[in-house]
């Protein structure tokens, strides 16, 4: 018999259903009817996610709960994770209940979404029949867990043949942890069960993931193909993991061919496939997309986000200036996007001003805002303003990898160039990890300290060196000729990846090695496909030593290698372009330049010099008169030259890349170009500051570096040029740290 109290539970309970139009019949004088209406009512509330109305229901109905009941309940305790109650429910459970499939399901359910596994574990082994379905709740809870290896670990035990679901589970756990053991599993259940499973989507669809993730792309292509109704989980699948093998073009390609309606997975794939490859086909085809669908993203900021970024990927800073202020609900994520978007576009102060920003709006900034934010100081290289941002940073966040690691990065390698103060945070550090202790090796390298770089190299137990730690390491070891190091470490590094391989390259085509730089690349080349890096860095030695003979040989391979890298063949063809115009052989780079432009376009890179004086940030072009102090500026440059040539210097004209005017000499122009101009506006600072900080967008060239020695030697000074690739430190003794390996 029901109470009154009961009773008139039950009836407000059902009265939030009454829109649905289901009618319950109700009979205070039957228990079974109770039973079933509040069986019907609790599904129900677990249905329209009500989980703490279903718990009250429960306890008002202690004495006539079911197991089904009994189910339900401790679904909603694993929903709330509320883990006290769901303790104490499996403490009161009676024996029959105890053996019930389903409550054992769900205990096990509860106990892993608490991140309890033991309690799971002892749940499970309580089991003396276990099903697949107890399997999959414990494979499950291995996976949101990301504990793969338990989920492995189980798998060996199992005592049954894993069904669809379990092999969905499989699959997941293999694309978690994909080392070679997550690899031999995946691939022998692959192989055994692909008929069982030929016409189940899901399970193919984690299989493409799985094999994406082991970057075995012929068989996940092939898996996609055998796939008769393809859905948009197929395609998306396979989107991604062409976009997480840098296979963006292929991710484009797919998307142009689906027949299906896309979805906002699909859309934030093509956005992320559009993002890598920022060419004029991506650019299309992304602003297509936002033309056409703006409206329908309008509320889905996870979209936005990824067009936001993709927008600044295109360089378009004012269309996503304008998407950004038509996002209403603005999270961290979009602030983050937009200050990255500035500072891969050159506009950190830009970057400064969206955090500041973004703290007005009462978003908490974090580890992941105040990394890009470190990023941004470091490209502006104001020390006051860096020790602000460091002081801003809470002390829960400043022992984070990832901060550590970019205060480090903006201090040593950034315009500040203080290897001191990176030195002091690195030493700070009770237990440095990877991380950090590649953080340093890179600073070192980056400011000639090449030894040093590679003593904390060897001080590294093996076991915590990565990729990463070779690459920098050996970029230390180019960067300061030190040769028999290089040779030393790259042959101890058994697995040699596209990037340690280029590194290594780069370091023989340095000293012009290029024999035995070719034969690193030929033996590479036998297992891998070409890589454009490798040929970049050989190209660039071949111009460093005027061979225009190996320069264009290089340049043609490129082109017939990789002919859809615009961007890259352009840079390729200026560095082959200014090779010909340093041995005075301007009819050929005319005819070269004239012809990359008709292939590619005028998009070449102007040279940027930026600098600080007094709290002034000033951006110079060569021969730029913009300044309001220009007429002061090309003073001081006319003093500047007439002492670089009373102390014998020449001006090299094999660093000038295109004719020389009539109404031009050598000396103007070199004598403009961006780096000069920003130590001259140095020098007509009052006070004139002991130590002068510019950075250049591009590689510092030969003239300049030669000259900037010479006027720190005359003027007595310390000047800091950051480059695009290294910190170079003048002396006053008129050396620079990069010992002119640069």
């Amino acid at each position: 018999m029901l109470n009154n109290k009961k009773f008139s539970m039950i009836q407000h309970l059902l009265t939030l259903y009454q829109k649905t139009n289901t009618i319950f019949s109700i009979s205070s004088s039957s228990s079974s009817s109770s039973s079933i209406i509040v069986n019907s009512t609790m599904k129900k509330l677990m249905d329209s996610g009500q989980y703490r109305n279903a718990l009250v229901l429960f306890d008002e109905q202690a004495q006539m709960n079911t197991d089904f009941d009994i189910n339900m309940a401790l679904k909603a305790c694993t929903k709330l994770h509320d883990y006290e109650r769901g303790m104490k429910m499996e403490q009161q459970l009676s024996s029959h209940s105890r053996s019930n499939l389903f409550i054992q399901t769900s205990l096990i359910h509860f106990y892993m979404q608490c991140h309890d596994i033991d309690n799971a574990n002892r749940v499970f082994s309580t089991i003396t029949y276990k099903t697949n379905a107890i399997y999959g709740a414990m494979f499950k809870g291995f996976i949101s867990n990301k504990m793969p290896e338990k989920l492995f670990d189980l798998l060996d035990k199992m005592v049954i043949e894993p069904d669809d679901v379990n092999l969905n589970f499989i699959f997941n756990a293999c694309a978690q942890l994909n080392n070679a053991r997550a690899m031999r599993i995946g691939n022998k259940f692959l192989r055994e069960k692909l008929n069982q499973i030929r016409n189940n989507n899901i399970v193919l669809n984690s299989a493409i993931h799985m094999l994406m993730k082991f970057r075995d792309i012929i068989n996940a292509e092939h898996i996609f193909e055998m796939i008769k109704k393809k859905d948009i989980f197929s395609y998306s699948s396979m989107m991604k993991g062409y976009v997480e093998n840098n296979m963006p073009e292929k991710a484009l390609n797919l998307f142009e061919r689906m027949p299906l309606n896309p979805n906002d997975i699909i859309y934030i794939v093509t956005f992320n496939a559009c993002s890598k490859l920022a060419n004029g086909r991506a650019i299309e085809i992304g602003n297509k997309i936002l033309n056409q669908s703006l409206k329908q993203f309008k509320n889905n900021y996870i979209v936005l986000n990824s067009a936001l970024h993709m927008l600044m990927r295109f360089n378009d800073i004012q269309r996503a200036e304008h998407l950004f202020e038509l996002i209403e609900k603005k999270d961290i994520f979009t602030y983050g996007i937009m200050m990255n978007g500035y500072n891969i576009n050159d506009e950190p102060i830009q970057s400064v001003k969206i955090f500041e920003r973004m703290k007005k709006d009462n978003i908490i900034p974090d580890e992941i805002a105040y990394t890009i934010l470190i990023s941004a100081c470091s490209q502006i290289g104001m020390s006051s303003m860096c020790q602000l941002i460091i002081d801003q940073i809470p002390l829960y966040l400043k022992n984070k990898p990832y901060i550590y690691s970019s205060l480090i990065d903006m201090w040593a390698s950034g315009k500040v160039g203080s290897i001191k103060n990176a030195e002091q945070i690195f030493q700070s550090i009770s237990n440095p990890d990877v991380i950090a202790n590649t953080a340093m090796i890179n600073a070192y390298g980056l400011n000639g300290m090449g030894l040093e770089a590679v003593q904390l190299y060897r001080q590294i137990p093996r076991n915590l060196l990565n990729d990463v730690s070779h690459v920098c390491v050996l970029n230390a070891c180019s960067h300061s000729g030190l040769l028999d190091h290089a040779r030393s470490i790259f042959n101890e590094i058994i697995v040699k990846t596209e990037k340690i391989t280029a590194i290594m390259i780069d370091c023989l085509s340095r000293l012009f090695l290029f024999d035995e730089a070719q034969k690193v690349l030929d033996d590479y080349e036998k297992l891998n496909s070409p890589s454009l890096s490798m040929y970049m860095a050989m190209l660039s030695g071949a111009r460093n030593s005027r061979d225009s003979v190996l320069s264009q040989r290089l340049y043609n391979r490129m082109k017939s290698l990789f002919s859809n890298k615009k961007d890259d063949l352009i840079a390729a063809s200026i560095l082959l372009c200014n090779t010909y115009s340093s041995l005075g052989q301007f009819e050929q780079a005319t005819h070269i330049r004239s012809t990359r432009i008709k292939e590619f376009g005028k998009n070449v890179k102007v040279g940027l010099t930026w600098t600080e004086a007094n709290g002034e940030l000033v951006q110079f072009k060569a021969h730029d008169r913009s300044h309001r102090q220009s007429q002061e500026i090309y003073a001081e440059l006319d003093r500047m030259s007439a002492e670089l040539i009373e102390y014998g210097h020449k001006y090299d004209s094999s660093w000038i890349t295109r004719p020389v005017k009539e109404d031009e000499s050598v000396e103007s122009i070199l004598c403009s170009h961006s780096e000069k101009l920003a130590i001259a506006f140095n020098f007509i600072q009052r006070p004139v500051p002991s130590i002068i900080q510019i950075t250049k967008n591009l590689r510092i060239c030969g003239d300049c570096h030669q000259a900037t020695k010479l006027i720190a030697k005359i003027r007595k000074c310390e000047i800091i040029v950051r480059d695009a690739n290294r910190i170079h430190h003048f002396y006053s003794n008129g050396q620079c740290s990069c010992q002119d390996h640069f």
